[in-house]
């Protein structure tokens, strides 16, 4: 039997389309939407192993860069101690320079140990008077130590000053108003001319490296000066005796 309504609820070849379209998109879209996911899942593995790989690397980076800084921190050093051995080289400890002691000749029997000769005047007292040893007194070019006190490194170069120094005992001493002696352009280079070092102003500012060479000057300027060679007693009568290096 045929009823009116079966016309109307029947699908239409139009609605079948429809539906057919609407499951073709939703396959396609599902397929799509898989295909993406797929895609993001592939991607994002890559981007974890480009991201383990970056943090290796950038371990890597730190690990070298801590090597370097490492190295750079040991050459560092390694440059200023051979710096500090360089100028301890350079600027040696001891240095000799020429200073002047009044000496006498040989005291004779007649005086007391300051070379004083006592007289009896005619009104029966007694004075003391210069004895005529005394008179012989000159002054003579020595040697005298100079010790390094001060070195210091500064913009315009290295700087070291030496002063001369006391003994006591085996321990130097130094005062804070002795006479310090700045080493830049006052050393000595072995085998320099006498003529050359004698136009220098103050003879007393020249450091020489070894005693020898500064005693070798100091003799020549005591020749030149008409030093007695009998000049080398001090007032006392003894033997007058320069430091040994």
């Amino acid at each position: 039997m045929y009823y009116p309504d079966d016309f109307y609820n029947e699908p239409s070849e139009f609605d079948m389309q429809v539906e057919e379209f609407k499951e073709s998109l939703a396959k396609s879209i599902k397929s799509d939407f898989l295909e993406e996911m797929e895609r993001l899942k592939a991607e994002n593995r890559k981007l974890q192993g480009i991201k383990e790989n970056f943090e290796q690397v950038k371990r890597d980076y730190e690990r070298k860069k801590q090597e370097c800084e490492r190295v750079m921190r040991e050459a560092e050093n390694k440059a200023k101690r051979m710096k500090v051995e360089e100028m301890l080289e350079q600027f040696k400890t001891i240095f000799w320079r020429v200073d002047w002691e009044y000496l006498y000749g040989p005291k004779c029997d007649k005086c007391d140990k300051d070379r004083r000769i006592e007289i009896t005047l005619p009104s029966g007292n007694t004075v003391k008077d210069e004895c005529e040893c005394e008179k012989g007194r000159v002054q003579v070019m020595v040697p005298e130590k100079m010790v390094r006190y001060e070195l210091a490194d500064r913009d315009s170069g290295v700087y070291a000053w030496y002063c001369a120094c006391g003994k006591e005992g085996e321990r130097y001493y130094k005062l804070d108003y002795v006479y310090t002696v700045c080493a830049k352009g006052n050393l000595v280079e072995p085998g320099t001319s006498y003529d050359v070092l004698e136009k220098r102003e103050n003879q007393r500012d020249l450091l020489f490296s070894t005693r020898e060479e500064c005693l070798a000057y100091c003799e020549y300027l005591n020749e030149k000066n008409l030093v007695p060679t009998d000049a080398i007693y001090k007032r006392d009568g003894t033997v007058w005796k320069s430091e040994e290096e």
